[in-house]
């Protein structure tokens, strides 16, 4: 399954573009912490706080670079289940490119001998 992560140039992505796939979990909301960390709220009331700066590194790119600075970051948005920036959704990540990047944020043990 790859990832599905929409990047666009001044227009807006269809429509049949920004869904995920036919999945029962989606993002209904979602809170800025810090940095690039967002707390995501689940369809399943469940929440899990997710480090965007990976997935900003690896395809954020060109004009969309601005959404690197805190204050743009923090203007995102949630629709129909995916999480974006900019009023044209310049940058979306759906909830399945979300949940299968490998570097998510979880809780690391670190261990000192």
């Amino acid at each position: 399954m790859g990832a599905s992560v929409y990047i666009s140039q001044n227009s807006k992505v269809p429509s049949s573009k920004k869904k995920s796939k036919e999945v029962s979990l989606s993002i209904i909301s979602a809170d800025y912490i810090s940095e690039f960390i967002i707390d995501l709220h689940f369809s399943d009331g469940k929440r899990e706080k997710v480090d965007f700066l990976p997935l900003f590194m690896k395809y954020v790119k060109g004009d969309n670079r601005k959404y690197f600075s805190s204050t743009q970051f923090k203007k995102f948005r949630v629709v129909d289940g995916n999480i974006s920036w900019g009023r044209n959704e310049d940058v979306i990540f759906t909830l399945d490119s979300i949940l299968s990047f490998p570097s998510r944020s979880k809780e690391e043990v670190l261990y000192i001998i």
